[in-house]
């Protein structure tokens, strides 16, 4: 009986010590080289910078031939001011060396506190069923008379519906156009409780 024991306690040992000498040594998994690296890591595209979603779109009801913004100055005329109000042109330059066309009126706001918040209601676009479409030459001007009641520092005869506050300048969008130009006009008043106090007509040939 002895014997058999032994015997049998020896088996799974010899079979232990069979399978460890069978079985391969671990290997060391390899560095991985510099060209495995995952394709997501590699250098950024342009993508990963976005741009302005204002800059590049086109109004579909922009007429033939819209001038672009890159190619379009805006500025403001000397203000003319006359029984409580006051009528200013805007005045759009084609910078550019071909034709381009404008027709409509253009967004216009009052801006401020340095950093271009809008500051009361933006201007009421007078209503033109089918404005004239106006083409400038290269060098060539339209303009669109903005009227501003003249609500100085105390909402003048505005008086008790006009909150007054000092902006920076205009932002204007050309007719059709989904891109502001900033436009310099400092100590400009605005309404600041929603009351309109400002009208804009489509463009004219300036």
């Amino acid at each position: 009986m002895r014997k058999y024991s032994a015997l049998i306690l020896a088996i799974p040992a010899i079979l232990l010590f069979a399978a460890c000498a069978g079985s391969p040594a671990p290997t060391a998994s390899p560095t991985p080289s510099p060209s495995a690296s995952p394709t997501a890591t590699a250098t950024p595209t342009a993508t990963a910078t976005p741009t302005p979603t204002a800059t590049g779109q086109v109004d579909p009801n922009a007429p033939d031939g819209q001038c672009s913004d890159d190619i379009l100055s805006v500025s403001l005329g000397a203000s003319d001011g006359g029984a409580g109000s006051e009528a200013t042109n805007i005045i759009f330059t084609n910078t550019g060396s071909d034709d381009c066309v404008l027709k409509g009126a253009p967004g216009v706001s009052v801006v401020g506190d340095g950093n271009g918040t809008e500051l009361g209601a933006p201007a009421d676009q007078i209503d033109d069923s089918d404005p004239a479409a106006v083409t400038l030459a290269p060098g060539g001007t339209a303009v669109a008379a903005l009227q501003s009641v003249n609500i100085g520092t105390d909402g003048g005869p505005m008086a008790g519906n006009c909150d007054v506050a000092q902006g920076d300048g205009y932002r204007i969008f050309p007719p059709h156009s989904f891109y502001a130009v900033f436009v310099p006009s400092a100590g400009v008043p605005a309404c600041t409780n929603g009351s309109v106090w400002m009208h804009v007509q489509p463009v004219a040939a300036g």
